[in-house]
């Protein structure tokens, strides 16, 4: 007799507003499970996301509100009721904390531990009230789903107790992207004639934007034309005038502070570009890179831990508090052809490794387990 399709409770909030890589994340997992026969109920703050990964018979849209609880308490006192009420047989938590309060079985993604490892990254209160909610959930969860070996690693030495629950699902590049442009027409949009590299995430201060920005004044003139495009919010604390700095560098006409940006413009960065950059001191992953690397473009990316490990084989790796450093390996990979021609080869042979299908699969394997079916 086959069995029962799961009931999975999915918290959807990464959907909504401008998602970045856990959104991402997300809409690709629900891509991969509408076609299981799970019966999938993803709950949002407010009204459902505009998106179409949730139009689909199997996926129910859970609109809890209109919006204006705070994110805690409809974790907490509204989202549970919801859940039992469609009698789900296990919840799933995408970014970092779950509904401590629910009575069903529990599977919770860590995509890092930075509030942790780098608390000077956020305020006092928000480190605080982040490492006890995150402490928590990882205890009410059966799973953990960690997206790299080196964040098992910090899972296991933070939480020693629980590194028996870690299951190490990979991610993947993005398979969804609206299709761009070839690479003329893509520069021609975006008006650029010279080399473009392309920094894309969250800007956070162990992620170096200073160096990064310094790097690119030492080259300007090596590289006539030479343009930075940094697709991100500036999320950095204490906060970063980067306006400020791209002035005091005379870089006005090499830096471009794109801000967020929607699915169409960044993969016309992706087509229009001619490196990536990713520097930080601390990554669980690396997700913008290995989104890059599948289009075929160099990467540059920190030495640090997981970057440094996952892309290794890849890109050139650097000591992203080196401007000199980072600017050589830029200088490399845009003058080397033989360089450029093996980072290519090897970051497109390295994304192929990586499948949406399998995180998917194996991702649904945790919430069996969890449920105990």
């Amino acid at each position: 007799m086959a069995a029962r399709p799961l009931g999975v409770g999915i918290d959807g909030r990464e959907l909504a507003g401008s998602p970045t890589g856990t959104g991402r994340y997300l809409r690709n997992l629900l891509r991969h499970w509408r076609e299981t026969g799970d019966e999938l109920f993803v709950y949002f703050n407010g009204p459902p996301a505009l998106d179409p990964v949730v139009e689909h018979p199997r996926l129910h849209k859970r609109p809890l509100g209109d919006g204006a609880a705070r994110g805690l308490v409809w974790q907490e006192w509204i989202l549970p009721e919801a859940a039992r009420a469609d009698a789900i047989d296990v919840f799933f938590s995408p970014a970092y904390s779950c509904p401590l309060r629910l009575d069903r079985p529990r599977v919770t993604a860590v995509h890092d531990l930075s509030f942790f490892a780098y608390p000077q990254d956020f305020t006092l209160l928000d480190a605080t009230r982040r490492r006890a909610l995150v402490a928590a959930s990882l205890r009410a969860s059966r799973r953990v789903a960690v997206c790299s070996d080196f964040t098992a690693r910090e899972l296991a030495r933070l939480f020693p107790d629980l590194a028996e629950r870690a299951v190490h699902i990979p991610l993947a590049a993005d398979e969804d992207l609206p299709e761009a442009p070839p690479r003329a027409k893509a520069r021609a949009e975006l008006g650029v004639s010279g080399p473009l590299l392309l920094s894309v995430g969250a800007i956070l201060n162990r992620r170096c934007l200073p160096e990064l920005l310094r790097a690119v004044g030492r080259l300007r003139d090596r590289h006539p034309g030479l343009v930075l495009d940094v697709v991100g919010l500036n999320r950095t604390h204490p906060r970063l005038d980067l306006e400020a700095t791209v002035a005091e560098l005379g870089l006005g006409a090499h830096v471009r502070l794109s801000g967020f940006v929607e699915d169409h413009g960044l993969a016309l960065r992706y087509s229009a570009a001619d490196a990536f950059v990713a520097l930080s001191e601390y990554e669980g992953f690396g997700l913008p890179a290995l989104e890059a690397a599948a289009r075929g473009l160099p990467l540059v990316v920190g030495r640090a831990p997981s970057q440094g490990e996952i892309f290794h084989e890849a890109a050139l790796l650097v000591d992203s508090r080196d401007e000199a450093d980072v600017a050589r390996a830029l200088d490399r990979v845009l003058g080397d052809a033989a360089t450029r021609a093996r980072l290519v080869a090897a970051g497109r042979a390295l994304a192929t490794r990586h499948s949406w299908a399998e995180t998917a699969r194996l991702t649904r394997e945790a919430l069996v387990d969890a449920a105990g079916r």
